[in-house]
Protein backbone atom coordinates (compact mmCIF):
# COMPACT_ATOMS: atom_id res chain seq x y z
CA UNK A 1 0.00 0.00 0.00
CA UNK A 2 2.81 2.41 0.86
CA UNK A 3 4.52 1.56 -2.41
CA UNK A 4 1.40 2.53 -4.38
CA UNK A 5 1.02 5.72 -2.43
CA UNK A 6 4.68 6.66 -3.03
CA UNK A 7 4.37 5.93 -6.76
CA UNK A 8 1.20 8.00 -6.95
CA UNK A 9 2.86 10.94 -5.19
CA UNK A 10 5.90 10.76 -7.50
CA UNK A 11 3.68 10.54 -10.59
CA UNK A 12 1.58 13.51 -9.47
CA UNK A 13 4.72 15.52 -8.74
CA UNK A 14 6.09 14.80 -12.21
CA UNK A 15 2.81 15.75 -13.85
CA UNK A 16 2.60 18.96 -11.82
CA UNK A 17 6.23 19.80 -12.56
CA UNK A 18 5.64 19.45 -16.28
CA UNK A 19 2.39 21.43 -16.38
CA UNK A 20 4.05 24.84 -16.52
CA UNK A 21 6.95 26.12 -18.61
CA UNK A 22 10.33 26.22 -16.87
CA UNK A 23 10.51 30.01 -16.58
CA UNK A 24 13.27 29.97 -13.99
CA UNK A 25 15.61 28.14 -16.36
CA UNK A 26 14.67 30.46 -19.22
CA UNK A 27 15.57 33.48 -17.10
CA UNK A 28 18.88 31.84 -16.24
CA UNK A 29 19.55 31.28 -19.95
CA UNK A 30 18.64 34.90 -20.75
CA UNK A 31 21.01 36.10 -18.02
CA UNK A 32 23.79 33.92 -19.39
CA UNK A 33 23.16 35.32 -22.89
CA UNK A 34 23.36 38.87 -21.56
CA UNK A 35 26.68 38.01 -19.94
CA UNK A 36 27.85 36.58 -23.26
CA UNK A 37 26.84 39.76 -25.08
CA UNK A 38 28.67 41.84 -22.48
CA UNK A 39 31.78 39.70 -23.06
CA UNK A 40 31.47 40.36 -26.83
CA UNK A 41 30.89 36.66 -27.46
CA UNK A 42 29.04 37.57 -30.65
CA UNK A 43 32.40 38.83 -31.97
CA UNK A 44 34.97 36.62 -30.24
CA UNK A 45 33.00 33.36 -29.92
CA UNK A 46 30.23 33.55 -32.51
CA UNK A 47 29.57 29.81 -32.85
CA UNK A 48 28.70 28.94 -29.24
CA UNK A 49 26.91 32.28 -28.90
CA UNK A 50 24.68 31.57 -31.91
CA UNK A 51 24.08 28.03 -30.63
CA UNK A 52 22.86 29.47 -27.32
CA UNK A 53 20.54 31.89 -29.11
CA UNK A 54 19.20 29.01 -31.24
CA UNK A 55 18.59 26.88 -28.15
CA UNK A 56 16.63 29.70 -26.53
CA UNK A 57 14.51 29.94 -29.69
CA UNK A 58 13.93 26.18 -29.52
CA UNK A 59 12.82 26.68 -25.92
CA UNK A 60 10.14 29.11 -27.08
CA UNK A 61 9.01 26.69 -29.78
CA UNK A 62 8.79 23.83 -27.27
CA UNK A 63 6.78 26.00 -24.86
CA UNK A 64 4.39 26.92 -27.68
CA UNK A 65 3.88 23.18 -28.25
CA UNK A 66 3.49 22.67 -24.48
CA UNK A 67 6.44 20.27 -24.44
CA UNK A 68 7.88 21.56 -21.17
CA UNK A 69 10.42 18.80 -20.72
CA UNK A 70 11.97 19.63 -24.08
CA UNK A 71 11.75 23.33 -23.23
CA UNK A 72 13.64 22.67 -20.00
CA UNK A 73 16.37 20.83 -21.91
CA UNK A 74 16.69 23.70 -24.40
CA UNK A 75 16.83 26.32 -21.65
CA UNK A 76 19.57 24.43 -19.82
CA UNK A 77 21.48 23.91 -23.06
CA UNK A 78 21.17 27.62 -23.93
CA UNK A 79 22.49 28.57 -20.51
CA UNK A 80 25.44 26.19 -20.74
CA UNK A 81 26.35 27.27 -24.27
CA UNK A 82 26.14 30.92 -23.29
CA UNK A 83 28.57 30.30 -20.42
CA UNK A 84 30.83 28.42 -22.83
CA UNK A 85 30.68 31.42 -25.19
CA UNK A 86 31.72 33.76 -22.37
CA UNK A 87 34.75 31.61 -21.58
CA UNK A 88 35.75 31.19 -25.23
CA UNK A 89 35.26 34.90 -25.91
CA UNK A 90 37.59 35.80 -23.06
CA UNK A 91 40.28 33.49 -24.37
CA UNK A 92 39.91 34.60 -27.99
CA UNK A 93 39.83 38.26 -27.03
CA UNK A 94 43.09 37.94 -25.07
CA UNK A 95 44.71 36.10 -27.96
CA UNK A 96 43.62 38.72 -30.48
CA UNK A 97 44.77 41.52 -28.21
CA UNK A 98 48.24 39.99 -28.05
CA UNK A 99 48.31 39.56 -31.81
CA UNK A 100 47.16 43.15 -32.34
CA UNK A 101 49.86 44.47 -29.99
CA UNK A 102 52.54 42.50 -31.86
CA UNK A 103 51.34 43.83 -35.20
CA UNK A 104 51.48 47.43 -34.01
CA UNK A 105 54.96 46.80 -32.61
CA UNK A 106 56.03 45.42 -36.00
CA UNK A 107 54.41 48.20 -38.02
CA UNK A 108 56.16 51.14 -36.33
CA UNK A 109 59.74 50.04 -37.14
CA UNK A 110 58.75 49.07 -40.69
CA UNK A 111 57.44 52.59 -41.33
CA UNK A 112 60.61 54.03 -39.80
CA UNK A 113 62.83 51.77 -41.94
CA UNK A 114 60.91 52.69 -45.08
CA UNK A 115 61.34 56.40 -44.34
CA UNK A 116 65.05 55.92 -43.64
CA UNK A 117 65.51 54.00 -46.87
CA UNK A 118 63.70 56.69 -48.89
CA UNK A 119 65.72 59.52 -47.35
CA UNK A 120 69.07 57.76 -47.02
CA UNK A 121 72.05 58.47 -49.22
CA UNK A 122 73.00 54.85 -49.80
CA UNK A 123 70.74 52.23 -51.34
CA UNK A 124 68.03 54.78 -51.99
CA UNK A 125 65.44 53.34 -54.39
CA UNK A 126 64.58 55.22 -57.57
CA UNK A 127 61.79 55.10 -60.12
CA UNK A 128 58.98 52.58 -59.65
CA UNK A 129 60.72 50.94 -56.66
CA UNK A 130 60.76 54.29 -54.84
CA UNK A 131 57.13 54.89 -55.72
CA UNK A 132 56.09 51.48 -54.38
CA UNK A 133 58.07 51.96 -51.18
CA UNK A 134 56.68 55.48 -50.70
CA UNK A 135 53.11 54.19 -51.20
CA UNK A 136 53.71 51.33 -48.76
CA UNK A 137 55.24 53.72 -46.20
CA UNK A 138 52.32 56.17 -46.52
CA UNK A 139 49.85 53.33 -46.12
CA UNK A 140 51.84 52.16 -43.11
CA UNK A 141 51.77 55.59 -41.52
CA UNK A 142 48.00 55.85 -41.98
CA UNK A 143 47.50 52.29 -40.75
CA UNK A 144 49.65 52.93 -37.69
CA UNK A 145 47.48 55.86 -36.63
CA UNK A 146 44.28 53.98 -37.35
CA UNK A 147 45.38 50.82 -35.54
CA UNK A 148 46.39 52.77 -32.45
CA UNK A 149 42.93 54.32 -32.37
CA UNK A 150 41.31 50.92 -32.85
CA UNK A 151 43.52 49.47 -30.13
CA UNK A 152 42.38 52.21 -27.74
CA UNK A 153 38.79 51.26 -28.61
CA UNK A 154 39.61 47.57 -28.04
CA UNK A 155 38.77 46.70 -31.66
CA UNK A 156 41.36 43.93 -31.90
CA UNK A 157 39.90 42.24 -35.00
CA UNK A 158 39.95 45.65 -36.71
CA UNK A 159 43.62 46.16 -35.80
CA UNK A 160 44.53 42.75 -37.19
CA UNK A 161 42.56 43.26 -40.40
CA UNK A 162 44.05 46.71 -41.00
CA UNK A 163 47.67 46.05 -40.05
CA UNK A 164 48.28 42.63 -41.60
CA UNK A 165 48.16 43.58 -45.31
CA UNK A 166 50.09 46.82 -44.72
CA UNK A 167 52.86 44.97 -42.91
CA UNK A 168 53.01 42.42 -45.74
CA UNK A 169 53.32 45.23 -48.32
CA UNK A 170 56.09 46.96 -46.36
CA UNK A 171 58.00 43.70 -45.91
CA UNK A 172 57.74 43.05 -49.63
CA UNK A 173 59.29 46.44 -50.40
CA UNK A 174 61.91 46.22 -47.63
CA UNK A 175 64.00 43.10 -48.26
CA UNK A 176 65.43 41.60 -45.11
CA UNK A 177 62.69 42.99 -42.87
CA UNK A 178 61.11 39.64 -42.08
CA UNK A 179 60.68 39.07 -38.36
CA UNK A 180 63.17 36.82 -36.65
CA UNK A 181 61.87 33.29 -36.18
CA UNK A 182 60.69 32.49 -32.69
CA UNK A 183 63.10 30.12 -30.97
CA UNK A 184 61.47 27.13 -29.39
CA UNK A 185 62.33 26.28 -25.83
CA UNK A 186 63.82 22.87 -25.22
Amino acid sequence: MRWRLACTVVAMTLVAACSEPPDKERHQAEGALEAARAASADIYAPEPFQDAVADLKKYDEAVAQRDYRQALNHALEARDRAYEAVKEAGNNRAEQRSQAERLIQDLGPLVTNATAKLTGAQGRPVGPAADRLRAARDAGTAALQETRTRMANQDYPGVIARATPVIAALRKELPGSEPAPVKKKK
